[in-house]
């Protein structure tokens, strides 16, 4: 091969490798204020109390069934899973306003959380499903697990999320949250799956 030719070959290379190519460039960075902690959805299993201003008779605590849906007298079937508290009182004092002159105001609280799960997998002490009740941090999800193993990887954990968004894998630093750097501790949402290598 020619002076010339090899000169060539080493510029490319070159080129190459401070292109990230061959894996030297900077890794991407995350973008974490975008995760903005997401309003709490209502799934199967909830409990759920009902409240109608001056209607006793259709205030009722009911359990979000399998399908995602519940039923009250009056109103019939309402779709519950995946809406809030305040869209499902919207919905029901809607459907009362065919048999109520003056408005019917409803509040529906969620009484008992059994939809909201978590799942932790790899190298922690108690890998497997979570069902805390209420939203908690990754730390606290981590500390639920019963910690991290001795083997973890621990600045190589992956926060799995679906959403609206798609799925996605959110990077976690165990250290740097230790550390300070508290905006990556996020609170998980619902089928949350944390990674631990």
């Amino acid at each position: 091969m020619s002076p010339r030719s090899l000169l060539s070959l080493s510029v490319v290379v070159f080129g190459l490798a401070t292109s990230g190519a061959f894996g030297c460039g900077s890794p991407a960075t995350y973008a974490w204020r975008e995760e903005k902690p997401a309003e709490f959805r209502i799934g199967p299993g909830d409990r759920l109390r009902i409240s109608v201003w001056k209607h006793d008779e259709l205030s009722h605590e009911v359990t979000v069934r399998p399908d995602g849906s519940v039923s009250l007298p009056l109103v019939g079937e309402i779709r519950a899973s995946g809406r809030s508290g305040p869209e499902i009182a919207h919905d029901i004092e809607g459907r009362l306003a065919k048999f109520y002159t003056e408005p019917a105001p409803v509040t529906v609280v969620v009484t008992e959380v059994k939809s909201y799960k978590l799942f932790v997998i790899g190298e922690v002490q108690k890998p497997g499903e979570l069902v805390p009740g209420q939203p908690i941090t990754v730390l606290q999800a981590l500390s639920m697990a019963g910690g991290l193993t001795p083997y973890a990887h621990r600045d190589g954990i992956v926060i799995l999320r679906r959403d609206e968004r798609g799925e996605r894998r959110i990077p976690f630093s165990y250290s740097a949250v230790v550390g300070g750097d508290m905006q990556q501790n996020l609170v998980l949402q619902a089928g949350d799956t944390i990674i631990v290598p």
